[in-house]
C-alpha cells in the first residue's frame, strides 16, 4: 500500500499486468511494518512489529508424562482400612490333616482331628511428597488456572507413580522405609512352584494355562495377570496368525486383533497392561539424583575375576563378554553410575559367577548407601547398553562388599504376576488415604505435604504365581 492507494501489478503498463515502477516506492513497500516470527524480542529495529505482537498462547497445558489411565495397579487393588501401625489378620490353612481316618465302622467314635491356624501382620508404611508455590506466584494471574491447585494435583500424581512401583517391586530389605511389593510377598510366601522362571522366553497361551494350573492345585482362582504393555504385545502377536479377516464385507479398514483377557479353568482371567511394570528394562542414570547431602556418592569398583566351577546359571550358552555398572542408593536418591569393563569387558565362562567388589564412597555424597543396584549387558552386548538385574542391601556401612551375579536374572527381561486380585487373597491397607496436611509459613511461600499410609498385604499367597525373566520372540 503506498499512502491510502492499493497497488497492484496490472496498475502498471505491460503485458499481463508486469511493468515498472520507480526505485522510491520500491523504498515505501521496503518501509511496510512486518510482524516477524521472532520467539524473543529482537534488536530494537525501525520496522519492527514484535513489540506489537499479542502472545497466542493456549490455555491448556499439554502433558507429556504419564496420566492417571496408567495407575492400573492401584485403581484396581481392593482397599480396606487399617487402623493401627501393625495390621493383623488370622489365617486357617488346613480344617484337618488326616484325609484317610473319615470313615468309620457303626457306632464308632471318629478319629480326633484339628484345624490349622495362623495370625500373620503387615507394617504400616509412610509415603509423601512436599509442594510449595511461593506467595508472589499465587498472586499472578497464569495461564493454565490456579497454581496451588495444578501443584496439588501434580503431587498427587507424583504420588501415586511411586506408590504403583512400589506395589509390585518395593523391598524392606533394601530400606526399612519401604513395605514389601507382591513381588517379595510372593516370592517370600508362596511355595516355590508359584515363582517361573522363563529364561527370556516369552509368556504364551501353554505357559498361562500350566500357571492358573498350578494356582488352582493349591484352590487359588486367578483372576487378572498384570504384565508390561511389550509382554502383552508379544502375548498378542502369537493371535495374528490365528486371526481371520474378510476384506470383502469389512468395509471399516481397521484389521488386527487385540487380547484382554482369557478363558481358563478358574474363568477369566483379565489382562492389566502396565507401564511401571520395567523389571530388568531400567538403564543406570549417568548423572546423580535426589539432594546431593543426602544422596550417597558413587561407589569404587575393584578387579571383577569370574570365578568358581559350582554350575551357577551362567551356561556354555552364557560364556561371553559382558559390561557392568553399579549405582549406590538410598531412600534419598541414587549416585550417577560407575561403568566396569570399558573399554575392556568381563569374561565370563560357563559355571562361572561374577564377584563385584564394591566399596562406597566417603569422599563423593554426604549420604549413607543402603542398597547397591547392579547393571550388566547383554551377552557380547555394547558398553552403554547395560540394563538393571540386581538390587542387594548394604550389609557392610561403610566397608567393602562383594555382589555376585550367578545369572539368575537376565538384563532386558520383565516380570508379570497372575493374581487372584480379591479380598480372600491380598489388599491394600490404609492407615490414611490420600491427605493434604499444610505446613507452617516460615517464608513468603504456600508449603504443603501430600501423604498416604499404607501396605499392601498378602493373605493367600498360592492363589498367586510370580513369573520372572519375561523376554520377547527374539531375546
Amino acid at each position: 500500500m503506498l499512502g491510502n492507494q492499493m497497488v497492484s501489478f496490472s496498475d502498471y503498463d505491460g503485458v499481463e499486468g508486469y511493468g515498472s515502477v520507480s526505485q522510491n516506492e520500491v523504498d515505501d513497500l521496503n518501509k511496510a511494518l512486518t510482524a516477524g516470527q521472532d520467539i524473543s524480542a529482537p534488536t530494537v529495529a525501525a520496522g519492527e512489529g514484535f513489540p506489537l505482537r499479542v502472545e497466542s498462547l493456549e490455555n491448556t497445558l499439554k502433558t507429556v508424562t504419564f496420566t492417571a489411565k496408567e495407575l492400573v495397579f492401584w485403581k484396581s487393588i481392593p482397599k480396606i482400612p487399617a487402623y493401627n501401625t501393625v495390621e493383623e489378620h488370622g489365617q486357617i490353612s488346613s480344617y484337618g490333616d488326616n484325609e484317610d481316618a473319615g470313615f468309620i465302622v457303626e457306632g464308632a467314635l471318629p478319629e480326633s482331628d484339628d484345624s490349622t491356624y495362623a495370625r500373620k501382620y503387615s507394617i504400616i508404611k509412610f509415603l509423601g511428597t512436599t509442594r510449595a508455590v511461593t506467595h508472589v506466584m499465587s498472586l499472578v494471574r497464569p495461564a493454565f488456572g490456579n497454581v496451588i491447585a495444578n501443584e496439588t494435583v501434580n503431587g498427587t500424581l507424583h504420588l501415586l507413580r511411586i506408590l504403583e512401583k512400589a506395589l509390585y517391586y518395593a523391598d524392606s530389605s533394601l530400606s526399612a522405609v519401604q513395605f514389601d511389593g507382591f513381588i517379595k510377598l510372593i516370592t517370600d510366601n508362596a511355595d516355590a512352584d508359584h515363582v517361573i522362571d522363563l529364561r527370556g522366553a516369552p509368556i504364551t497361551e501353554d505357559i498361562l494355562s500350566d500357571a492358573v494350573s498350578t494356582v488352582r492345585t493349591s484352590y487359588g482362582f486367578p483372576t487378572h495377570l498384570h504384565l508390561n504393555h511389550k509382554t502383552k504385545s508379544e502375548l498378542v502377536k502369537t493371535f495374528f496368525p490365528k486371526e481371520r479377516h474378510n476384506t470383502f464385507t469389512d468395509k471399516n479398514g481397521v484389521i488386527g486383533t487385540d487380547v484382554t483377557g482369557f478363558t481358563s479353568e478358574s474363568g477369566t482371567v483379565q489382562f492389566a497392561s502396565n507401564t511401571f511394570l520395567i523389571g530388568n528394562t531400567a538403564t543406570p542414570n549417568a548423572a546423580a539424583i535426589g539432594d546431593a547431602a543426602k544422596i550417597p556418592g558413587y561407589p569404587s569398583i575393584a578387579t571383577i575375576t569370574p570365578t568358581g566351577t559350582d554350575a551357577p546359571l551362567f551356561t556354555a550358552d552364557d560364556a561371553g563378554d559382558y559390561f557392568y555398572s553399579v549405582v549406590a542408593c538410598n531412600k534419598y536418591g541414587r549416585s550417577k553410575a560407575i561403568a566396569y569393563g570399558s573399554p575392556t569387558a568381563v569374561t565370563i565362562a560357563a559355571t562361572q559367577h561374577v564377584p563385584i567388589p564394591v566399596t562406597p564412597s566417603t569422599t563423593e555424597g554426604a549420604g549413607a548407601t543402603e542398597w547397591y543396584e547392579v547393571y550388566r549387558t547383554k551377552k557380547n552386548g555394547a558398553s552403554g547398553t547395560q540394563k538393571r538385574i540386581l538390587r542387594i542391601h548394604n550389609t557392610q556401612g561403610t566397608g567393602a562388599q562383594t555382589l555376585t551375579d550367578v545369572n539368575a536374572s537376565l538384563p532386558d527381561t520383565t516380570n508379570a504376576l497372575l493374581l487372584q486380585q480379591n479380598l480372600n487373597s491380598l489388599s491394600f491397607k490404609q492407615l490414611a488415604p490420600m491427605v493434604k496436611i499444610p505446613l507452617a509459613t516460615i517464608a513468603t511461600s504456600i508449603r504443603w505435604s501430600q501423604v498416604i499410609y499404607g501396605t499392601p498385604t498378602l493373605y493367600f499367597p498360592n492363589a498367586n504365581l510370580l513369573f520372572n525373566n519375561v523376554g520377547k520372540n527374539n531375546y
